[in-house]
């Protein structure tokens, strides 16, 4: 007895369904896989080098006499920029360079961050609050524009970032004092950019996730 045309094209189309089915699944979900590690490191190689902050540090000096209002006698405004001028990857450790740069310095600081020894990446804001001093008559009054900014941090319960820093020229002494070699919990970026952090962050913990093998990646 001849078997009906339309029970044979649903028997077709039932085993293209074995067939074809499970494979359009596969590839849907491996076209919206997150990134791979180095797709990751690369994005934030690429980007990080972008990253810049400009402070302005303003000093102003009065002199007054005995009954008198104080006068201003002096003013000084210092223009600081710091930004990221290397950043590399070499698989989960990352090596990062900042760069400080004065008037009459320049103050590097490398950095080398495993991060598969991180907890984690956020961002905070900075606040700077200006100084003033007196001596006798004498006084002094500092501002720092901007009086704050976003920065991200990555973040490590023991001090595994390890750091080293040179100098040239005349450094300030707040920079200065600080250790020239030693090792952190934690480092900060800073950014003039609204949005960038936010990223950075996120794709900061892809990498992070991805560096620790217990974990199970979210994607950025």
């Amino acid at each position: 007895m001849p078997v009906p045309r339309r029970m044979i094209l649903l028997a077709l189309a039932f085993a293209g369904f074995l067939l074809i089915g499970p494979y359009a699944s596969s590839q849907a979900a491996s076209s919206t896989a997150s990134p791979s590690l180095k797709e990751t490191t690369d994005w934030l190689a690429s980007h990080l080098v972008t990253v810049n902050h400009v402070s302005r540090e303003t000093v102003v000096s009065f002199k007054a006499k005995k009954g008198q209002e104080p006068k201003e006698v002096d003013r000084q405004t210092i223009n600081t920029r710091e930004s990221i001028t290397g950043a590399s990857f070499q698989g989960c450790v990352l090596t990062l360079t900042q760069t400080i740069k004065g008037d009459d310095y320049t103050y590097i600081t490398t950095s080398t961050v495993p991060f598969d020894r991180l907890t984690q990446a956020l961002t905070k804001t900075e606040i700077r609050q200006g100084s003033k001093k007196a001596d006798g008559l004498d006084s002094s009054e500092t501002t720092i524009v901007p009086a704050s900014f976003t920065a991200v941090t990555l973040d490590a319960s023991t001090n595994v970032i390890s750091f080293k820093r040179r100098s040239t020229g005349s450094v300030p002494l707040s920079l200065d004092l600080q250790l020239y070699e030693g090792n952190n919990t934690s480092l900060d970026i800073a950014s003039d950019d609204a949005e960038m952090p936010a990223r950075l962050v996120k794709a900061f913990n892809h990498a992070i996730q991805l560096c620790h093998v217990d974990s199970k990646p979210e994607p950025f």
